[in-house]
C-alpha cells in the first residue's frame, strides 16, 4: 500500500529538518513530528522481503477461525497464508545485496574474543540508576516471543576463533557452531545472501507463553502428571501458582512454558505472571460467556493476553528505557496517536490514520515487503549488558536478604531452585528493587561470557563467549557494520573515532582494536555511541525501533483491522484498554503494591521494604 499523504508530509520534513539538525536537538513538537517522517520513509527504504518460494510455507490444513489466531501464525494476512509463520525467513532492513555474510578472514578480521575482553567484557558492574532486573526479564521474555534461529549448524565446520596471547579461555581452542541457513534455495536463489529461517512465529502473539505449535499448546494446556488436557481454557500451574517442571532434552527440569531456552529468574518471573494472567482473562471471560466452552476460552484469552503484552511493551517497557518527553510521547503515539489516551478513551478514534488515534485499529498496511522480523532487528536487540552477573534475593516485607546467587544459579534449573528459599514475590521484588546494567563499552556480563555448556547440557560439551558469539553473527548473518549501518538507514556515519564517542579511554581502546572506524562492529558501535538524552540504548538501534515497533502492530490484522470487540469480545477488549503492568502486577502479587505504588512506571527500581 503506497504512503499516505500525510506520511509523505511527514517523511519530507524528516528530509528537510535532518539537514540542519538531528531530531533530540530539534522543539519538542518538531522532534516528534521528524519521528513519525523518520518512520515514514525507513518504511518505503528499509523493508525487503528475503521469502523466494512461499508457497513451501502455507499450512497444509484448515486455517483457524478468523477471530483467533493460528498457533503457527499462519494465516493472519488471508491473502498471504504463509507471512509471518513459524519456519518463514527473516527479512532484512538493508538492500539485499548488502546482506551478504562476511567471509574469512574478514569475518574473523578484527578478533571477535579480543573484541568481547577487551572493550565488552564487564571491569564493574556500571547500574541504571532508573531502571530495574525487570527490564532484561521482559526483553528475554519479549525476544522469545519474537524470533529464534533455531538449533545451530552441527553439519558444517564450526568459527575457529583463535585465542588471542594470554587469555584464560578454559579449552585449547574456542569453536561456534553456525547459524544453520535455510535449506530451500533454488534457482531465484542463485546469487542471493544466505537467508534464515524463524522457528518461532514472527508476530506479536505471546508465542513464548503458547508455543508456536498445536502441539505445544495442548502441552502448556495439560496437566503434567496425568497428560490430560484441562477443560476450562486455562493454562496448567501447580497448587502455588507456578509453572509445572518438564525434562528438557538437554538442560534438565525447567519449568514448561512456550518457549522455555536459556532460562533464568527473570523469565520464570514473567512466565508465570502471565500464565495467570491468562487464567485471569478466562475466568473473566466466563462471567459473561458461561457456556462457552474451554477451546473458545482458550484461544479468547490468549488474544487478549498477547494484546496487553503488546500494549505493555509499547507504552511502558519501550517509554522506561526511552526516558525522555519525545521518547516517550513517540511510543505512546505509536498505540494512542497523537490525539492521546484520553481523548480515545472519551470519543474513539479521530479517523482511520494512525497519527491521530495510534496503530490498533487503523487499516493494515506492510508497505515496501511483506512482513518478517528481520536480521537487523534480531542485532539491534542484543541488549546482555542489561543483566547483572550477581542476585541478592530480600524478604519483601522487611527487605531482610535470604540468598545470594551468581547467574549461573539462577539460570536454567537454578530458576525454579530458587523458590525453596524465596517466594515468587521475593523473587519479583528483588528484581524490581536492583538496578539493570548500562548498554555501554565494558558492562557485557562475564557469566555470559563463559557459560558452561557442559554443565547445562553434557550433551554439548562446550564452553561459550556470548559476547564472541553476538559480534560474530552478525559478522555471518550479513549484518552491515556500523558505520554502513548508519548510512543504509540515512544516517551520518563517523569520519573517526573521535567522531564516534566522546569518551577519550574508548577512543583510544576502539583504535588499538580496530583499524579504521569503518571496521566497528555493529554491537560495538551502538555502546560506543553517545544516545539521545535520556535514552538508555543509541540513537542507531532507536531508528530500527522506530520502523519495527511499529511494523510487529501494523502489519498484523489483530492490531489493525481486526482490533475490535467483535473479535476480542467487549470484555476482552475493555481488559487491553484498562489495564497496565502496573495492574497484572497487583492483581497477582498484592502484597507488593505498596513497592511500586508511586512509581511513574514499574519499571524503574520500586521502594525497598524496611527502608
Amino acid at each position: 500500500m503506497a504512503a499516505s499523504v500525510l506520511d509523505q508530509a511527514l517523511g519530507g520534513l524528516a528530509r528537510l529538518t535532518g539537514r540542519f539538525r538531528i531530531w533530540h536537538r530539534l522543539p519538542f513538537p518538531l522532534s516528534v513530528l521528524t519521528l513519525l517522517g523518520l518512520r515514514a520513509n525507513m518504511r518505503e527504504d528499509n523493508l525487503f522481503n528475503t521469502e523466494r518460494d512461499p508457497s513451501l510455507l502455507v499450512a497444509p490444513k484448515a486455517p483457524a477461525p478468523r477471530d483467533q489466531r493460528s498457533a503457527d501464525g499462519s494465516f493472519n494476512d488471508l491473502s498471504s497464508p504463509w507471512m509471518g509463520m513459524a519456519g518463514a525467513r527473516f527479512g532484512r532492513n538493508m538492500p539485499i545485496d548488502e546482506t551478504f555474510g562476511e567471509r574469512a578472514p574478514g569475518l574473523y578480521t578484527p578478533n571477535p574474543r579480543t573484541i568481547s575482553r577487551e572493550l565488552l567484557a564487564r571491569r564493574e558492574f556500571i547500574p541504571v540508576p532508573h531502571l530495574n532486573v525487570l527490564v532484561p526479564a521482559w526483553l528475554q521474555f519479549m525476544v522469545h516471543d519474537w524470533l529464534s534461529h533455531g538449533p545451530n549448524d552441527k553439519e558444517t565446520p564450526p568459527h575457529d576463533i583463535a585465542l588471542p596471547e594470554g587469555d584464560e579461555w578454559p579449552e585449547k581452542k574456542m569453536q561456534v557452531l553456525r547459524t544453520k541457513p535455510d535449506p530451500r534455495r533454488d534457482a531465484s536463489d542463485a546469487g542471493r545472501p544466505e537467508t534464515y529461517r524463524n522457528t518461532e512465529t514472527h508476530w506479536w502473539d505471546a508465542s513464548q507463553i503458547y508455543g508456536s505449535s498445536r502441539a505445544r499448546q495442548i502441552e502448556v494446556r495439560s496437566d503434567p502428571a496425568t497428560g490430560l488436557l484441562r477443560e476450562d481454557g486455562k493454562i496448567h500451574l501447580d497448587e502455588k501458582g507456578h509453572l509445572p517442571i518438564e525434562n528438557h532434552r538437554k538442560f534438565g527440569d525447567l519449568e514448561r512454558a512456550g518457549m522455555n531456552g536459556n532460562w533464568w529468574i527473570g523469565l520464570s518471573v514473567m512466565h508465570t505472571l502471565f500464565a495467570r494472567e491468562h487464567n485471569a482473562i478466562v475466568d473473566r471471560l466466563r462471567i459473561d460467556y458461561p457456556t462457552a466452552d474451554g477451546e473458545w476460552l482458550f484461544q479468547k484469552a490468549r488474544l487478549v493476553n498477547a494484546a496487553l503484552i503488546a500494549k505493555i511493551h509499547t507504552v511502558e517497557w519501550t517509554p522506561a528505557l526511552l526516558n525522555s518527553p519525545d521518547g516517550r510521547l513517540a511510543m505512546r503515539t505509536n498505540w494512542w496517536g497523537v490525539m492521546g489516551e484520553s481523548f480515545g478513551r472519551e470519543h474513539g478514534r479521530f479517523g482511520a490514520d494512525e497519527v491521530f488515534s495510534g496503530i490498533p485499529g487503523s487499516p493494515t498496511n506492510h508497505h515496501a515487503a511483506p512482513y518478517a522480523l528481520t536480521e537487523e532487528f534480531t542485532a539491534v536487540y542484543r541488549m546482555h549488558s542489561l543483566l547483572p552477573d550477581h542476585f541478592s534475593f530480600r524478604r519483601h516485607a522487611d527487605d531482610a536478604p535470604i540468598v545470594e546467587r551468581d547467574f549461573k544459579k539462577v539460570e536454567a534449573d537454578g530458576a525454579h531452585r530458587l523458590y525453596a528459599h524465596a517466594s515468587f514475590d521475593d523473587a519479583l521484588y528483588s528484581l524490581a528493587t536492583s538496578h539493570a546494567g548500562a548498554l555501554v563499552l565494558h558492562n557485557f556480563p562475564n557469566a555470559l561470557r563463559r557459560l558452561n555448556k557442559k554443565e547445562l547440557a553434557p550433551t554439548e560439551g562446550i564452553f561459550i563467549d556470548l559476547a564472541t558469539v553476538d559480534v560474530l553473527r552478525d559478522r555471518e548473518r550479513g549484518v552491515p557494520r556500523y558505520c554502513a549501518f548508519r548510512r543504509h538507514l540515512g544516517m551520518s556515519a563517523p569520519k573517526s573515532f573521535e567522531e564516534l564517542t566522546d569518551n577519550p579511554e574508548w577512543r583510544r581502546e576502539l583504535k588499538s582494536v580496530y583499524a579504521s572506524v569503518e571496521d566497528v562492529d555493529l554491537l560495538v558501535g551502538v555502546h560506543a555511541e553517545t544516545p539521545p538524552p535520556g535514552f538508555g540504548f543509541s540513537d542507531t538501534a532507536f531508528r530500527i525501533f522506530i520502523l519495527m515497533a511499529s511494523r510487529r502492530l501494523k502489519s498484523d490484522r489483530f492490531f489493525t483491522t481486526d482490533f475490535t470487540p467483535a473479535v476480542y469480545t467487549p470484555v476482552g477488549f475493555d481488559w487491553i484498554r484498562d489495564n497496565t503492568m502496573r495492574s497484572v502486577l497487583a492483581r497477582h502479587a498484592p502484597a507488593l503494591q505498596p513497592r511500586f505504588a508511586g512509581l511513574r512506571n514499574v519499571f524503574f527500581p520500586w521502594d525497598r521494604g524496611g527502608t
